[in-house]
């Protein structure tokens, strides 16, 4: 039988890696996403973290005021969800490209199957290592990437190396790469489980291994013993989940050269129109809303809207919504765009025709 293909990619620090891609003035400097609750300039809890700011301590829910005492230099910023969705929903769309099926896990995680595209590792690997560099290029973002055969291990292998790491695990590798590992590497090893774990005497997935199906059921229960049995083994046949209805569908891009006409920006609006309109009404999914956004040097965000009656059924009529909306979008001439996208929505079915007997 042939092995699956089965990746997962993981955005790292992605809120604060998003927020110094808006901010290169901050390389290299802490920066940290907020979740304010406005009570007092300083209270809430942080979001994310960048690199930076998790070697000086600062983590995932830690209160902004201890936050604060840990970087005082950081750079504090409010989370702005739509523009991470925005770029997130970009970047996993993109997979479709070269994926049978995508799973969107989070707004900063995704698996991606591979196995009837790709048909062989070497093939799978190259062709996520060079997604893994368009995304560098394209957003001055990072990931990393597991490759491996199913889902649990493909989770675990994204986690080893970081930043923009990619490890590739065959199943011949299985278990040598898993048996050193820490039991807490398993997804839903918490740390209840893992003091239980330990109480065993067990603290690798090779002590796991070692330990007997029928001492694990005995101690969590049948089917949490078996998961731990088959964990430990790198056994796993789940199926990826992809997206059920997708409510937007978007693409982002950074211009190599900051614009401030439409002309200037045409040519790549069309090519990246033409892609969008391929994953959507191309594949029978027709919109009714339209969006264009930008991202100024200035590091100011704007957008402009349209929704329609009835859902666009021609990319001509595609085409001559956006360059509306690009024209009021870049109407101040002295205003230069950094970032542009598209954004389309509001999926309906198109009106059917009448035949004669409808008259």
């Amino acid at each position: 039988m042939t092995a699956r293909l089965i990746a997962h990619l993981d955005m790292e620090a992605f809120f604060a890696s998003v927020e110094a891609m808006h901010h290169p003035e901050w390389k290299n400097e802490p920066i940290i996403v907020c979740v304010f609750s406005g009570r007092t300039a300083d209270s809430g809890v942080v979001s994310s973290a960048s690199y930076d700011a998790r070697a000086l301590g600062v983590k995932a829910a830690m209160p902004i005021v201890q936050a604060k005492t840990l970087s005082p230099q950081g750079h504090f910023v409010p989370v702005r969800h739509e523009t991470y969705s925005e770029i997130s929903e970009s970047i996993f769309t993109a997979m479709y490209g070269f994926a049978d099926v995508v799973e969107i896990a989070s707004i900063d995680e995704a698996y991606a199957e591979l196995t009837q595209k790709c048909g062989s590792f070497e093939s799978a690997e190259k062709k996520l290592r060079a997604f893994q560099e368009n995304i560098k290029k394209d957003y001055s973002l990072t990931c990393s990437i597991g490759l491996a055969s199913n889902k649990l291990v493909s989770k675990i292998a994204s986690d080893e190396h970081k930043p923009n790491g990619f490890t590739l695990v065959t199943p011949d590798d299985v278990q040598s790469f898993l048996d050193p590992l820490s039991v807490k590497k398993l997804l839903g090893v918490g740390p209840k489980t893992e003091g239980e774990l330990e109480k065993m005497g067990i603290r690798t997935i090779l002590d796991i291994r070692r330990t007997s199906l029928s001492d694990l059921i005995k101690q969590f229960g049948s089917a949490r013993g078996q998961w731990l049995f088959s964990s430990s083994r790198g056994i796993d046949e789940s199926l990826l989940q992809p997206e059920r209805e997708r409510k937007q569908h978007s693409k982002i891009w950074t211009l190599v050269k900051d614009a401030s006409k439409w002309e200037e920006v045409k040519e790549l609006v069309g090519e990246n129109a033409e892609s969008l309109w391929n994953e959507t009404a191309g594949k029978g999914q027709f919109f009714t809303q339209v969006s264009v956004m930008g991202v100024t040097s200035s590091l100011i965000q704007s957008s402009k809207s349209k929704t329609f009656n009835i859902p666009l059924s021609t990319r001509e009529h595609f085409s001559q919504a956006l360059e509306e909306l690009y024209l009021q979008l870049m109407d101040n001439p002295l205003t230069y765009w950094r970032r542009i996208g598209i954004r389309v929505g509001g999926f309906a079915s198109p009106p059917k025709q009448k035949r004669l007997g409808d008259f």
